[in-house]
């Protein structure tokens, strides 16, 4: 059924990898309204492609001149001889070289005879003890921007310290919520890349994914409103700002005045999670509680389980693994970081005889995943861990179903990790695999109230060694809640995209 509306969802990243972005386009277009997702161009530059009936734009972001921080206007008055770049240093070096080579040159051609008769060379010559003073004097010159340039440079790259609190406080105390536009324009990156894109498709529904889009989506719709359109707005947040794991205080500053300032423009919020939906009415002093649909991967159809053929031509996790049914396989699915307790899962197989661990990651070859091949050759369990790319999300919840056990082993202590019902989470259930979740609050509580698996304590691995232990001695036990009638539905995509569908009803006439 064709629906009267376009639809244009803005995210801050290049699409890939990010389900509920994917699955909220497709979901939408299958419903009936043209969709359009906007999102930031790879390295390769702008492309556009097709998510199902949904289309796919991803432009390159426009560049900026950088507002120079308190800490680089105190350190060019610390360090006024230091060179802008690096590789400045090599260039003056090489020079310096040349100009010693000319000096050994002048200073024997006097003296030295190679029994080759010619002619003296013409023209004024600098007497040569002025010219060995004068490079002493600049070899001493470049020496002292040399000493200069690593600390200078340093200060490009902090992000947390005294001088940056001083900002944070100073500008949020003159300028209030705008005072992001001194601590973090990037946003503006994003307005400017976008703006001309949103012009062009003119769409009646703006849905910002996440709080990067949300002063980039209240700004067109300002404008649209002075030039008489009418445009609605929904504000989609993913994760509780506040608690983000930030680099530093200003930023964190910036971003939070950022949303602040913008979410009141929005017509509608949904959410993640009920305990974030709740943060965010308090917060914000919401007239209602924003609309949570959960990250929940579609259903996977009965009888089809690992009936999917992924690009290295494996049909499922087991199989992608080279393990037999009868070897136990515990699986990972998501990104790769230290705050994502990877390492407690690989430190735990120490503690099992046979246990295998598959991790669907992001990042193949980055630091934490390199220190994560180390620990495994150190304590003995290489040949027991597998590590493979990313599957798309609409075949992932098959191609996971032959493991034995989900292990989401999130780390404790951070508010947005405390508050997540994480689409792995879902997907495991989906998958019919009991879980084992560390004792975050959110999943450990859903895991206590169904009984489909066991908690463990945040970055013990031994315990996580013993809930798999107890899963796998007795998985059916830990698989019979899946089994009643419509216990996974609310947990199924299918179900929470009837949320998005009523709300664009609502907003769309």
């Amino acid at each position: 059924m064709k629906r009267p509306g376009r639809v244009v969802m803005l995210v801050d990243n290049t699409v890939d990898g990010d389900s509920r972005v994917q699955k909220s386009a497709r979901a939408m277009a299958e419903a009936g309204w043209e969709v359009h997702l906007l999102g930031k161009a790879p390295k390769t530059g702008r492309d556009e492609y097709s998510i199902g009936p949904a289309r796919v734009l991803r432009v390159p972001l426009k560049h900026l001149v950088a507002k120079k921080t308190l800490r680089l206007r105190l350190h060019r008055l610390r360090y006024p001889l230091a060179y802008t770049a690096k590789n400045r240093i090599e260039f003056k070096q090489n020079q310096i070289a040349v100009d010693t080579a000319e000096l050994l040159v002048g200073s024997a051609g006097d003296a030295v005879r190679t029994g080759i008769s010619r002619k003296r060379s013409t023209g004024r010559r600098v007497p040569h003890v002025v010219q060995r003073a004068a490079a002493k004097a600049r070899r001493s010159f470049i020496a002292a921007r040399a000493r200069q340039t690593p600390a200078a440079l340093d200060a490009r790259v902090k992000h947390d310290g005294t001088l940056e609190n001083i900002e944070a406080v100073f500008w949020t105390a003159v300028m209030g919520d705008r005072a992001w536009r001194r601590l973090d324009p990037l946003p503006f990156r994003y307005e400017i890349s976008f703006s001309a894109e949103l012009d062009r498709l003119k769409p009646d529904l703006i849905h910002a994914h996440d709080f990067r889009m949300l002063g980039v989506a209240a700004r067109y719709v300002a404008r649209a409103r002075r030039a008489g359109r009418t445009v609605r707005f929904v504000y989609d947040a993913h994760e509780f700002v506040p608690g983000l794991n930030a680099p530093g205080k200003k930023w964190l500053a910036a971003q939070i005045a950022y949303e602040r300032e913008h979410i009141g423009y929005a017509d509608a919020v949904v959410t993640v999670s009920p305990a974030l939906a709740e943060m965010l009415e308090e917060s914000h002093d919401l007239t209602e509680r924003p609309e949570v649909t959960l990250n929940a991967p579609p259903k996977l159809i009965p009888g089809q389980r690992g009936a999917w053929a992924t690009d290295s031509g494996a049909k499922h996790v087991r199989e992608a693994c080279g393990l037999d049914d009868a070897t136990p396989l515990a699986v990972y699915c998501g990104a790769a970081g230290p705050q994502r307790g990877l390492h407690t899962v690989v430190e735990s197989l120490q503690y099992t005889d046979d246990l295998h661990a598959a991790f669907v990651i992001n990042n193949l070859d980055g630091a934490y995943v390199k220190s994560l091949r180390t620990l495994a050759e150190d304590i003995g369990v290489a040949d027991r861990i597998h590590l493979m790319p990313y599957v798309p999300y609409d075949v992932l919840v098959g191609f996971l179903s032959t493991a034995d056990v989900g292990i989401h082993p999130l780390r404790k202590g951070p508010v947005n990790h405390e508050v997540a019902l994480s689409t792995k989470f879902f997907e495991f259930m989906q998958a019919g695999l009991p879980v084992a979740v560390s004792d975050v609050k959110a999943m450990s509580d859903e895991v206590t109230r169904v009984g489909n698996g066991e908690v463990f304590r945040s970055e013990d691995s031994k315990d996580l060694a013993g809930a798999v232990g107890r899963i796998l001695a007795n998985r059916e036990r830990y698989t019979a809640p899946y089994e009643q009638p419509g216990m996974l539905d609310e947990w199924s995509w299918e179900v929470q995209t009837e949320k998005y569908v009523a709300l664009y009803e609502r907003l769309l006439g």
